[in-house]
């Protein structure tokens, strides 16, 4: 499959049809980058078209002129929401030539899945197609039917540095429940819970770097020998009462609701770091689940074990076509063809971009930069424009959301405990006088369209309330604004309590950089410190995947050397 394909006389007429189809049902044709961009899908290839240059139509023609010439396409995307609506948008123009279209969500029961795998074209997560090929394979081992299961032959890959650099920091897993939680464990968690927050940092613990695990000093140890515990213990080791008190302790320190997870219908659902989604169907490993649930005073589900296991990684090697598109492409063009073998090929916008990114707003401390967030809201509101506000979590969203409240600005808030209202709030956030607040659910994939007032006002203004660990996170933020030639404007707000200062700089140096700040309100300096805060998180996460990949090829090697199936016969956490 290569570029040279969508220069012969069957593409020009699937193109040709193509762009008929879509000036009918979309009111626009595609344009030349567009097309461009999908001729370079046909070969193993990132495309990086600039945000709202038209990804979405341009993915759609590459998976029809493959799919033209009688292969399936897998089209994998950052979230169930993206797939869904591409797969519902993009359906006349499949239809009109001829193709079918389906798409694949957590949600869909079996007979769903297996219908959208028989279409020419399937819309899903990496997450989905991994899991109904583990399904499969599982299946298959057992002698029964295959229900459910992506066709592995051609892979092309929406929001791509999102699916392939931060997708795959953790393998996909499938579990099953133990059979019942045993009581003395139980009782060891609710204990752990309810003392973890007696013991203190470097008298009692100690730990090697932000976020690292917990390990208690010979004095922590010690005062857990002379706190009394429930009977219901006695059947533990003291070596597994430490561990239990060590991740309690843990999660005290590094998880918080509204942050990592949310309670909802009694459960702790997970939050996404990079699309801010929640899901019920994940759960966290090594005993986090059950220790989180102890300190919420939720019932304690059973810890699951693994029973088949992929990388995204070797996931994406069974493909026999891979290629894909995004916005932010750049700052991980080296590791995508390390790993993927996938150069990065940058399409130039059709016309010059009007985004203008205002110089960052640096605040002496948090509460200074939520109200210096709100004032500027308010100067844009009274502007006639509509503004978009990114924030890291859901706590921080409710958190700047009362901080409007308080000062009158009429808003509303789009994070994973209002998911269901996506699709309204989305619609809504270009009109007048409009304050959007979002996690990272407002990013990727996000449209949103101007009203006639906003534009001739100047455009959506959005507004970052803390850099993301990763730059490029935060470019996919600002491309919300100034889209397909729309004026726009964006800014960043910093302030020396922003998270990744501390995660990148680790505890000392961010020390230092912040009694420097606040001494001298050295702006540039806390701005060059932040930048570089960046850089060593990206380079820490870079180093870990890199990690995962030579591990899980060491332990694939072990597996198969034992006559093991290394996607199913993985080892206990």
């Amino acid at each position: 499959m290569t570029q040279a394909f969508s220069e012969s006389p069957a593409a020009e007429s699937i193109i040709q049809r193509f762009s008929v189809s879509a000036a009918s049902h979309l009111g626009y044709r595609p344009r030349a980058v567009q097309i461009d961009a999908a001729s370079r899908l046909m070969g193993r290839v990132i495309v990086e078209m600039a945000t709202g240059e038209g990804k979405t139509l341009s993915l759609a023609l590459a998976a029809s002129l493959i799919a033209s010439t009688g292969r399936r396409v897998c089209v994998a995307t950052a979230n169930d929401y993206l797939a869904h609506r591409d797969a519902h948008w993009m359906r006349p123009l499949y239809t009109d030539l001829g193709l079918t279209v389906g798409n694949v969500a957590t949600d869909h029961s079996t007979p769903q899945r297996s219908q959208s795998y028989q279409r020419d074209v399937a819309y899903g997560t990496i997450r989905e197609f991994a899991f109904d090929h583990l399904r499969a394979a599982m299946a298959a081992r057992r002698q029964q039917p295959i229900d459910a299961s992506p066709t592995l032959d051609v892979l092309i890959v929406d929001e791509a540095d999102s699916v392939l650099i931060d997708e795959a920091r953790t393998p996909l897993v499938i579990s099953s429940p133990e059979k019942g939680l045993d009581p003395a464990d139980e009782a060891t968690l609710r204990w752990a819970a309810n003392v973890a927050g007696t013991f203190h940092d470097s008298h009692d613990f100690v730990r090697c770097d932000p976020g690292g695990m917990i390990a208690l000093t010979t004095s922590g140890r010690q005062r857990v020998l002379h706190l009394q515990m429930p009977p219901a213990m006695g059947p533990l080791s003291m070596t597994d009462i430490i561990h239990r008190l060590e991740i309690a302790i843990w999660i005290n320190q590094t998880m918080y609701a509204g942050q990592q997870y949310i309670i909802r219908d009694g459960k702790v659902s997970i939050i996404h770091e990079y699309t801010g989604r929640a899901s019920q169907q994940r759960m966290f490993g090594a005993g986090v689940h059950q220790a989180i649930e102890a300190r919420e005073g939720l019932k304690i589900t059973p810890p699951n074990q693994p029973i088949a296991r992929i990388t995204v990684q070797d996931f994406t090697d069974l493909f026999a076509h891979v290629s894909g598109v995004t916005a932010t492409a750049r700052e991980d063009q080296n590791e995508l063809v390390q790993v993927y073998q996938l150069p990065v090929e940058v399409i130039p916008s059709h016309r010059p971009c009007q985004r203008k990114i205002h110089a960052a707003c640096v605040c002496r401390d948090e509460p200074t930069k939520w109200q210096r967030i709100a004032e500027e809201t308010m100067e844009m509101i009274q502007a006639g424009r509509a503004v978009l506000i990114g924030t890291r979590s859901v706590q921080q969203s409710e958190a700047l959301s009362q901080v409007l409240r308080q000062c009158g600005v009429e808003h509303v808030v789009l994070n994973a405990r209002h998911f269901d209202r996506e699709a309204e709030i989305v619609a809504q956030a270009g009109n007048p006088a409009r304050v959007t607040v979002a996690t990272n659910m407002a990013g990727r994939g996000t449209d949103i369209e101007l009203s006639d007032a906003v534009r001739q006002a100047g455009g959506l203004h959005v507004i970052v309330s803390e850099a993301h660990a990763a730059s490029r996170i935060d470019r996919q933020l600002f491309g919300r604004c100034a889209r397909q030639g729309d004026p726009g404007t964006a800014r960043l707000f910093v302030c020396p309590d922003d998270e990744v200062l501390l995660l990148g700089l680790g505890p000392a140096r961010y020390g230092r950089t912040r009694q420097s700040y606040l001494a001298t309100s050295d702006s540039r300096g806390l701005l060059s410190q932040l930048v570089r805060a960046q850089r060593l998180v990206s380079r820490q996460q870079r180093l870990g995947r890199s990690a995962l990949t030579a591990h899980q090829s060491q332990l694939n090697s072990v597996l198969q050397n034992l006559g093991l199936d290394p996607q199913l016969d993985p080892l206990p956490e």
